[in-house]
């Protein structure tokens, strides 16, 4: 908590120091620089920005974005007032220029979406204001002016990020991987107790212990990611840091599938200890051992430089007399054909795991990365996937009608004020979906919060700017707080910030009551147009995408089933192909948690959290099974030959058939009935078929009825099958007594996998069950009726 506030203050105070710099300079400064800076507000929001939470990696981006977005609107807004001149417009010729203008912006997709904030925030500037100034407005020093507007902010930003010394993204990386390496010692150390307890008492702590750590890992792995960009435009502060490999956020993303391995193996063991005292001793020190190792390579990853990465020492050699592996010399003391003695096998295969990650130390090509510094992926052009997409045209479509319907809207409620309804739809847009109704709701609280504040403020410092600019020191605080809070977020923390800077920080401009009240009424102009253009041109709720976004990511686990095998193709694709969909399907979820019911069915919040709880956990578990058919394949040269394994390995491949297709008919299920639309709709086709056909339905069901259901003697039956065939392969193969070993280890990881996602899978199908009752409550959700209605249809449809 102390942290936070340190955070919340810093971030505050140098927001503070920006805009006071702005301040001394536009009220204060000499004569030529007031005539430059001629909308000062707008170097406000240019600072707030950018250095609203920055660090001096996100400035120095943010200012070479700014020079970027510049060059790409001043230059052809002097163009344009040259031939037409700004008193040829009109209240829709000028909403058409900007709507135009602001298609170029938004368009290209590799741009960052911080330049095309302040771009389109110029573009506004320049046209609106313009036309409002009308013969007053010079057409080739109007856009300059801008730029030195923009100019002023970038500088004020620059300056109150080095002051009083710089927050630097690397060292900040720096310190979270240090304590994201302690946070993974510690759960391993907790994990390995809980292995190796003798009651289930400890265990139980152990492991309530583990899920606390397990939360705070995940707090400290967010800025990590969030900071990776920002390093790149740090090269000095980088080198002086001399981060290791675990600087890599994904490096330290690694270490957490193993870890969750260790967590899922301990949830299913039902009684501890797991073996006999003196089998435990034996065990213990191979284990212990091994997890020494693996604390020793994480704090020497973080202690060693990427020069140095090449060179990493080895940790803790064993002794020559002594076997290789003290784990694995000691894992013929639990019973493999045993199914109650797999999750032992799988922490063990987990433990290895980790040991594996920690001690791999390369990161990625230093000359890419380079290459990538010195072009920086925020100003290509990506003209042939980027501009030829159509999510993208219709996300550009969509930025130029808001934009075009708020500048016209706006100047029609106030000629005088009317660039803050559009200016306010340029600063906030977003280059992804996000929740439109909540976004647009804490904006509109944060701007009446900040405008609120800052009349107040100025009732009381009427006559005092110093009193009103000290004013704003403790909302600049405030805010910081709003933005990391789940009610207002980014967007209602600064549109709080601008609401009280653009009262409290200027002079001039009138009765600060009336700004106020225009400010705000602006404002919901601009908020509903965006969300008039966004319920036209995306009609389709969150909600409803989450849905199909549920179908498509059971398609591709289906896909993930069918690619499991021991002989190539593996399933590397399908997986990755799969987690792009689960993380797709989390932004969905998330997004319709927070946007209103209205007249439509609530959103399943419930159902759509065990969905994507279980799909998570699949994740993990083809990735485990992908590592262990790797493991087998290089412990067993067996299956390097193709006629030898097809005579020994028979077995299992008939075993690993057998599941696929148990699971698969699951889900290939679960896949039919959520692409439903209704159970009403399906039963009006079904009624239409039999009206044409007579007594078809009953033939056609009983032919396809399927069995979607895994009974536990079936997958129990299926499992003992599995484990005594590779103890027979293992024996059969004429390896080694480690290679054995170690087969055996994967091929008990690989056992422990498929059971655990047996039980996902049912999970899943329970889940989907639950959702569609929900969704249909005055009908009677029976899969296999359901599917088999479903095939009927579909075959009448062929």
């Amino acid at each position: 908590m102390t942290s936070l506030w340190f955070t919340c203050f810093a971030a505050g105070c140098r927001t503070a120091v920006a805009c006071s710099i702005i301040a001394a300079a536009t009220v204060y400064g000499p004569l030529f620089l007031r005539r430059q800076v001629t909308f000062p507000a707008f170097s406000y929001v240019t600072a707030i920005l950018i250095v609203t939470n920055a660090t001096l990696g996100d400035t120095v981006r943010g200012c070479w974005l700014a020079l970027y977005a510049t060059l790409q609107t001043v230059c052809p807004a002097m163009a344009v007032f040259w031939f037409i001149g700004p008193t040829k417009f009109s209240y829709e010729t000028i909403a058409l220029t900007v709507a135009l203008a602001s298609i170029v912006v938004v368009l290209p997709s590799s741009s960052h979406v911080l330049a095309k904030r302040i771009a389109l925030g110029q573009i506004v500037i320049i046209y609106v204001v313009g036309f409002i100034g009308g013969v007053q407005t010079h057409p080739l020093m109007h856009p300059v002016h801008v730029a030195s507007t923009t100019a002023m902010g970038v500088a004020a930003s620059f300056l109150a990020t080095l002051l009083p010394f710089p927050r630097l993204a690397s060292l900040e990386v720096k310190e979270k991987s240090k304590a994201m390496v302690e946070n993974v010692a510690e759960r391993l150390r907790v994990l390995v107790k809980a292995f190796l307890a003798d009651n289930d008492t400890v265990a139980v702590g152990s492991l309530s212990k583990a899920a606390l750590l397990s939360t705070s890992a995940t707090k400290l792995l967010q800025p990590i990611k969030q900071y990776q960009e920002s390093m790149k435009w740090e090269w000095i502060p980088l080198k002086v840091c001399k981060l290791g490999w675990l600087g890599n956020s994904q490096k330290l993303q690694d270490l957490e599938r193993p870890i969750r391995g260790m967590e899922l193996a301990l949830s299913n063991i039902p009684s501890y200890p797991i073996l006999q005292p003196l089998q435990i001793e034996s065990l213990q020190n191979g284990i212990n051992s091994l997890e020494n190792q693996i604390v020793q390579s994480l704090n020497q990853g973080i202690a060693y430089s990427p020069s140095d990465s090449h060179t990493f020492p080895e940790s803790n050699p064993y002794d020559e007399d002594q076997d290789q592996d003290p784990v694995m010399n000691t894992i013929q003391l639990i019973n493999p054909t045993n199914h109650k003695n797999l999750p032992s096998f799988f922490f063990i295969f987990c433990l290895k795991l980790l040991q594996e990650k920690s001690q791999n130390n390369k990161l990625p090509n230093p000359q890419k990365s380079e290459e990538q510094k010195q072009t920086p992926n925020t100003t290509k052009w990506a003209i042939p996937s980027g501009i030829l997409s159509s999510k993208k045209v219709m996300g550009a479509l969509k930025s130029a009608i808001s934009l075009g319907i708020s500048v016209y809207l706006g100047l029609i409620y106030s000629k005088e004020n009317g660039f803050w309804a559009s200016l306010g739809v340029a600063v906030s847009i977003a280059c992804t979906r996000e929740a439109t109704f909540k976004i647009s709701n804490v904006k509109l609280q944060g701007t009446v919060i900040g405008s609120v504040y800052g009349v107040l403020c100025f009732v009381i410092f009427e006559k005092f700017l110093i009193g009103r600019l000290l004013c704003l020191l403790p909302c600049f605080v405030f805010t910081s707080f709003l933005q990391r809070s789940k009610m207002y977020g980014a967007a209602g923390g600064v549109s709080a910030i601008i609401g009280a800077v653009i009262i409290l920080g200027r002079t001039n401009y009138g009765s600060p009551k009336e700004l106020a009240f225009a400010r705000i009424v602006e404002t919901i102009i601009g908020v509903s147009s965006s969300i008039m253009v966004d319920i036209i041109l995306h009609p389709t709720r969150a909600s409803k995408l989450a849905k199909f976004q549920l179908t498509s990511t059971l398609r591709v686990l289906l896909k993930c089933i069918d690619s499991m095998s021991f002989q190539p193709p593996d399933l590397k694709g399908s997986l990755k192909e799969l987690g792009s969909h689960v993380v797709e399907l989390k932004k969905l979820i998330d997004e319709a948690n927070v946007e209103p019911n209205f007249w439509f069915l609530p959103f399943q919040s419930g159902c759509y959290g065990k969905l994507l709880k279980s799909l998570l956990k699949t994740v993990d578990l083809f990735a485990f099974v992908n590592r262990s058919v790797e493991g087998i394949g290089q412990n067993l040269l067996v299956l390097e030959d193709p006629l030898s394994w097809a005579k020994i390995g028979e077995n299992l491949e008939e075993d690993v058939e057998d599941f696929k297709e148990m699971a698969s008919g699951l889900v290939r299920c679960c896949v039919d009935v959520s692409s439903l639309k209704s159970l009403k709709v399906l039963e009006k086709e079904v009624e239409k078929k039999n009206k044409g056909e007579g007594d078809f339905e009953d033939v056609e069901m009983g032919e396809s009825k399927m069995v979607i259901e895994m009974e536990e003697m079936e997958k129990e039956k299926l499992l003992c099958s599995f484990m005594k065939h590779y103890v027979e392969v293992i024996e059969q193969s004429g390896e080694s007594e480690d290679g054995k070993r170690e087969a055996l280890l994967s091929f008990s990881a690989l056992a422990f996998c498929l059971s655990s996602l047996m039980k996902e899978i049912e999970e899943i199908g329970k889940a989907t069950r639950e959702l569609i009752q929900r969704e249909n409550p005055s009908s009677h959700v029976d899969f296999n009726e359901i599917s088999s209605k479903i095939h009927v249809v579909q075959k009448g449809v062929k």
